[in-house]
């Protein structure tokens, strides 16, 4: 019993020490990319029937209270994850976005990198590989996990992004 006590006390530090995969991570055609500052903002757009989040490791410029008119940085040290995902229910885009796993409605999903200017997108052919699992959406924030992969490009971890717009 003591031993089963110890195990327990030990594993409750180590996951309240961020032990664990708490970690969000991103690698880039093989390379780690730095996120010290995490950035995320996401709104959800009724005429396209969709949720957008974007994080990043800078503070991006945010044009029409839309994630979509971020453009791919130019900055050698900025990147950024854009997942886009059609919401739960369509027709009450209001309350749309409900937690719950939602990797079979990621429509497109990418990572953008300062350093080549480049992106490596996950979709293929409408689909990613992976799991994308909403976990809490209130009024002003939308939190989750996020864990795909392609060859030697990877996102994982836990995420949270402002929502800057919920309704129209």
């Amino acid at each position: 019993m003591k031993k089963f006590l110890v195990i327990a006390l030990a594993a409750v530090f180590v996951a309240a020490c961020g032990g664990g995969s708490s970690t969000w991570t991103v690698k880039y055609k093989g390379k780690d990319l730095k996120f010290e500052k995490m950035v995320g903002n996401a709104n959800f757009r009724p005429d396209l029937q969709q949720g957008q989040i974007v994080i990043s490791n800078f503070e991006p410029e945010i044009k029409s209270e839309s994630v979509m008119g971020i453009a791919d940085t130019q900055k050698p040290g900025e990147a950024f994850v854009g997942i886009y995902f059609k919401t739960n229910n369509q027709a009450d885009y209001k309350n749309s976005v409900k937690p719950g796993d939602v990797s079979e409605n990621i429509t497109s999903l990418w990572i953008s990198s300062g350093d080549d200017k480049q992106r490596v997108s996950f979709a293929e052919g409408g689909k990613v590989t992976g799991k994308l699992e909403i976990t809490e959406v209130t009024d002003t924030v939308i939190k989750g996990k996020i864990n795909v992969t392609k060859g030697d490009s990877s996102v994982s971890g836990p995420f949270e992004a402002k929502i800057i717009k919920k309704t129209p």
